[in-house]
């Protein structure tokens, strides 16, 4: 008890010192059980219109629905100013009334350049009252768009406004494949709604993207970046254009075009076999292998295609392998294999 006094007699003096006004260090990478979105960043700012019963603004985003910013009167609002701008479509909230039902309004207002704008609309909600512990409420849809901060705005006749928790959706798009063809991918990803259009970045290393096209609002099922060198990784991601702002991008996809509609190869099952591997050069190496090596071999490339394992594989030649080799073992690197064919025999 003691120590909650001196919590809050330390609390209330930061705020005196600063304005009503407090830098809350939050999670960005932790949700709220039972919400949606992600809480605010690192390094988010909260100002607060009045604050009562030793319960300031920062327990508005503590990853604790037993806490909450209560503030002193029916009509008030909570504000929070990001650290750097976010690109939102919904904010959700876990609310505290006081009477058994109440009829609260809320709105969300957005920061542009400095600028408080609404975007959402006026909506009243009831929210019914829970015995320590805030009511969760279906996220508010806002104007998609990039934001330096938000004000919740709330107003009710007949119980104080109180806050447990803001939770964030982000406005990304979501849900991208990538699917390897002959020196081209075909990417799929979720539709976004009232989406103008789509922009595609793909390069040959992760996280580096060169290369820039636009798909149309239609294309997201089924939109080919042709062109591509086979036996070439890429690795591309996606974002979608709404009202004129760009959506945040989604998850990086990977592929690599193979010749010939190559498609993942049968695990043979005979005592040996032939193994010719086409590299994209277009030079052919082949092996005379048991069985055990060419799965072994087989294994190594799935796995690398899928993302894992090393990005060389070495191939006992053994003496009986044809060509002017100088080396008993031929080291073979992912990236420059462009076919392999495996032709079974017994022995």
């Amino acid at each position: 008890m003691k120590n909650n006094i001196i919590k809050a007699v330390i609390m209330f003096s930061l705020l005196f010192l600063f304005g009503g006004s407090m830098v809350y260090a939050a999670d960005e990478n932790r949700t709220v059980d039972g919400m949606l979105g992600v809480r605010p960043p690192e390094g988010t700012a909260v100002q607060v219109s009045s604050i009562s019963n030793a319960r300031p603004g920062e327990y508005a985003f503590d990853n604790d629905l037993k806490t909450y910013w209560n503030s002193k009167g029916y009509s008030e609002y909570l504000q929070l100013i990001f650290p750097a701008p976010i690109t939102l479509k919904n904010v959700q909230l876990a609310v505290v009334v006081s009477p058994n039902l109440s009829n609260v309004n809320y709105t969300i207002y957005g920061q542009v350049n400095g600028t408080w704008v609404p975007i959402s609309s006026a909506k009243k909600v009831k929210v019914e009252q829970k015995l320590n512990q805030a009511s969760i409420l279906p996220p508010f849809d806002v104007t998609p768009g990039k934001y330096s901060g938000i004000k919740i705005a709330a107003e009710s006749s007949d119980t104080w406004i109180a806050i447990g928790e803001i939770t964030l959706g982000k406005f990304q798009t979501q849900g991208l494949t990538a699917t390897s063809g002959d020196s081209q991918v075909t990417l799929k990803w979720d539709q976004v709604e009232n989406a103008e259009s789509y922009t595609v970045k793909y390069g040959t290393e992760s996280g580096k993207y060169i290369e820039t096209v636009t798909a149309t609002k239609d294309s997201y099922g089924n939109f080919v970046i042709p062109e591509l060198t086979n036996g070439t990784k890429y690795y591309f991601v996606v974002s979608a254009k709404v009202n004129g702002v760009d959506s945040e991008y989604s998850n990086e996809a990977s592929a690599t075009p193979q010749g010939g509609g190559q498609t993942d190869p049968e695990q043979p099952s005979g005592n040996r076999a032939i193994l010719v591997v086409t590299m994209t050069t277009g030079l052919e190496k082949e092996f005379d292998l048991s069985m055990k090596e060419v799965n072994d071999f087989i294994a190594w490339y799935e796995s690398k295609q899928s993302g894992a394992g090393s990005a060389s594989y070495a191939i006992n030649k053994h003496d009986n392998n044809k060509g002017p080799f100088s080396s008993r073992k031929d080291y073979m690197l992912y990236d420059r294999i462009l076919t392999f064919e495996v032709s079974e025999y017994s022995k």
